[in-house]
């Protein structure tokens, strides 16, 4: 047997190959730290995120003109852009004729981004620390959203001003919200790190609850996020009234979807008082047929009203009246000997009879 010492045999290794099998370890590392599971404690807050991002999804509440335009300020200023003019509208019926001879809205400069330029980047810093099995588990703290979830835009528009004023990307898409939902979790309970101005900014602009049109110079801020949808539980609910007004009037638009938004979230007597508050406005602003097709759409949501349950506001136990349900019903009376047309007062009883 030879003397000779055993002297191990060393392999040559590219250096671009190296560089490759060093960023796979580093890869697979940081895979295995990832965050995989919830403990109970974390399973538990899924609940309450879902109720926040319910209600950021679908507001009741209306911000001021000045939180508003302080939270496009801190997101221009987050995106390295000027403060832009801010105009501040109830809704999109609430735009003056003046308004589109202006300066501003001729020269608003290009679109800014939310979706490109906050949401990306957080949902990437976000997911460089969630496994993905996880990820795709939190998707649903945010509720679905369908493809006709956008601005009900005025239908006396010109083609000139439906085409300038488009909705910003991240709020038509079907993802914008549930993406947020998560990160806001992600953030909050499980300790991910990532751009805390971005996140600040994004979540501020969500907490306005209106619609936004974002541009360089120029920034629509609409308080009041009437939909243009029937598709969807609350949609449904001011169909008569949409389809019945050439121009329709925003209070009595917002006072419709905003009492089945309550309805929906399960606040019934909330529900009830902005559904009373409908009819007040209707009989102000509005005549003729028009004021009986609102009234036939608001008779149209006494079932729901009545149906959707809050343990503390007068539950609905056992099929037996409540204090609140006989008030819906008592009103509903009131309302169709406000209805003029024989034809639309047969329908309004129709109704009430299906409840």
């Amino acid at each position: 047997m030879s003397d000779r010492p055993i002297v191990p045999i060393r392999y040559a290794i590219a250096p671009s190959t190296e560089s490759k099998l060093f960023e796979l370890v580093n890869l697979a590392m940081a895979e295995t730290q990832k965050i995989s599971q919830l403990i109970p404690a974390q399973e538990d807050q899924l609940v309450d995120y879902r109720k926040k991002w319910r209600n950021l999804t679908f507001p009741t509440d209306t911000s001021s003109e000045a939180a508003i335009q302080g939270s496009v300020a801190k997101a221009y200023n987050c995106l390295n852009f000027p403060t832009p003019e801010i105009h501040v509208f109830e809704s999109l019926f609430d735009i003056p004729d003046s308004f589109w001879s202006s300066s501003c809205w001729h020269n608003p400069g290009n679109v800014v981004s939310l979706q490109n330029n906050l949401l990306q980047p957080l949902i990437a810093t976000v997911t460089r620390q969630v496994a993905g099995q996880l990820w795709g588990k939190l998707w649903n703290i945010s509720p679905r959203l369908d493809y006709s979830y956008t601005p009900l835009y005025p239908k006396g528009w010109s083609q000139n001003v439906r085409g300038k004023i488009q909705i910003d990307a991240f709020f038509k898409s079907l993802y914008g919200f549930r993406h947020c939902g998560r990160i806001d979790f992600c953030q909050g309970t499980l300790g991910c790190t990532l751009d805390v101005d971005a996140w600040e900014a994004l979540y501020g602009l969500i907490q306005q609850g209106g619609w936004l049109f974002l541009h360089e110079h120029l920034c629509i801020a609409v308080q009041k996020r009437l939909i243009n949808s029937v598709g969807i539980p609350f949609g449904a609910e001011n169909k008569t009234l949409v389809d019945g007004l050439t121009q329709p009037e925003s209070q009595v638009l917002a006072g419709l979807q905003l009492a089945a938004l309550e309805s929906v979230a399960g606040h019934p007597k909330r529900a009830f008082e902005r559904w009373v508050n409908t009819v007040s406005i209707a009989q102000d602003r509005l005549s003729g047929i028009a004021q009986d097709r609102t009234f036939l759409a608001i008779i149209q949501q006494a079932k729901p009203i009545t149906t959707y349950t809050d343990k503390d506001e007068y539950p609905f136990i056992d099929g037996a009246r409540s204090p609140l349900a006989s008030d819906v019903w008592d009103k509903c009376q009131q309302i169709i000997q406000l209805i003029e047309t024989p034809e639309l007062q047969i329908q309004a009883q129709a109704i009430l009879r299906d409840r």
